[in-house]
């Protein structure tokens, strides 16, 4: 497990080399450029934050923070202000305690989006995620408009070994909803996960139609904790900001989903979804395989942006990795005394040990005679540490 986090962050990170490029080449040209902090170094650093796809609150809310930051710390140079901004960013990113409660709930999720952003694939991965901890997951395949799409959730469905409801082509998706609603509740599903199809944000009749499906859960389940993900693609940038605030008004939104994080150059929207729409990113996705979509976590994320060992010490190895290291060096050292007493006991039999065993008394006894006044130098004074004799 320690393994498949280790390459799931490594693969993150370089998934935002471009981003990385993008953005932190000219954040560090400020704080290391600059001479002294000053309007002119919050107006580069407000410049580049923007110009990487950060947005303009919660690049205004980095700022604020970081100058009340300054005052209170009093610092002077700006090379000092880089771990501030990486806190901030941090900060302004973190998911809230309550964001994943839908795993302990009878619970349907919704997953909406635009044509192409990765819904099919991020619906069987997400299922795969929930199937591993032991939930009994069910699959509502809604999408009925686009050709194959039943098909190809099939065969996610399959790899993540759980059942699937679907329907016809072109059959009408809220049926395929009320049937998967109703299939859930017999079964007694821990969460049951919506598949939906492309509702382009800019048409109003499919909009009407994720409306519809919306109210058949809401009065066929209504004790059904509801969870609705967006599906966002993270090489879109400000694009799917747009998106996100258009189906926010047809549904309550209550996370989101980046997808194709691996390559992007704009990665730095993820940090401006969280503020702009105040709705958290719960998962990130950075490929293809059903692995790649992990639970979205702030310090990883600024980590691998910043390129910071957040989760590696500084030889790049892993916290667990480190204990099996200390357990080799620990068996390594209890080896080392067992050689050590064994060479003790071989010198035993070395003639003339009985000349030094003398000697050592001799030195012991010259100093228990040694006077009073300079032992009471020495208590006055750190006391050294006891020189240990060995004796043959």
């Amino acid at each position: 497990m320690a393994e498949e986090k280790k390459g799931f962050f490594s693969r993150l990170k370089e998934g935002l080399n471009k981003t990385r490029d993008n953005i932190v080449a000219g954040i560090d040209a400020v704080f290391y450029g600059a001479s002294e902090i000053d309007d002119d170094f919050y107006e580069e650093l407000e410049e580049i934050l923007i110009m990487g796809d950060i947005g303009v609150n919660a690049t205004n809310d980095i700022i604020e923070r970081m100058k009340e930051e300054v005052k209170k710390r009093h610092l002077r140079h700006p090379s000092e202000c880089k771990e501030l901004l990486v806190e901030s960013i941090k900060e302004q990113m973190r998911v809230g305690e309550t964001a994943y409660d839908f795993e302990k709930k009878q619970s349907i999720v919704f997953i909406i989006g635009v044509n192409g952003v990765g819904k099919t694939t991020s619906v069987g991965k997400l299922a795969s995620i929930l199937k591993g901890q032991g939930k009994k997951v069910l699959i509502a395949a809604a999408d009925t408009f686009r050709a194959a799409a039943g098909d190809q959730l099939a065969e996610w469905a399959h790899r993540a070994g759980v059942d699937m409801i679907g329907g016809a082509d072109g059959a009408d998706p809220a049926s395929v909803i009320f049937d998967a609603v109703n299939a859930a509740k017999a079964r007694k599903v821990d969460v049951l996960i919506c598949d939906t199809a492309g509702r382009l944000h800019n048409k109003k009749n499919l909009m009407e139609e994720l409306k519809k499906m919306n109210r058949i859960i809401d009065r066929e389940f209504p004790d059904a904790h509801r969870e609705n993900l967006i599906v966002l693609d993270g090489t879109t940038g400000q694009n799917a900001l747009s998106q996100a605030r258009e189906f926010g008004e047809v549904a309550n939104l209550t996370g989101v989903i980046l997808t194709k994080m691996d390559g992007t150059a704009k990665g730095g929207i993820a940090v401006a979804i969280q503020s702009e729409l105040n709705v958290p990113v719960k998962y990130i996705g950075v490929g293809e395989t059903i692995e790649d979509l992990q639970k979205f976590n702030a310090d990883e994320f600024v980590n691998a942006l910043f390129d910071i060992k957040g989760g590696e010490n500084s030889e790049g190895v892993t916290a667990e990795e480190a204990n099996e290291d200390a357990d080799d060096m620990s068996d390594t050292s209890k080896d080392v005394e067992e050689e050590l007493a064994e060479n003790t006991v071989a010198e035993s039999d070395i003639p003339g040990n009985d000349d030094t065993e003398k000697d050592s008394n001799a030195i012991d006894e010259s100093a228990s005679e040694a006077p009073d006044a300079e032992i009471s130098e020495e208590d006055s004074t750190e006391k050294p540490k006891k020189k240990k004799w060995f004796f043959w």
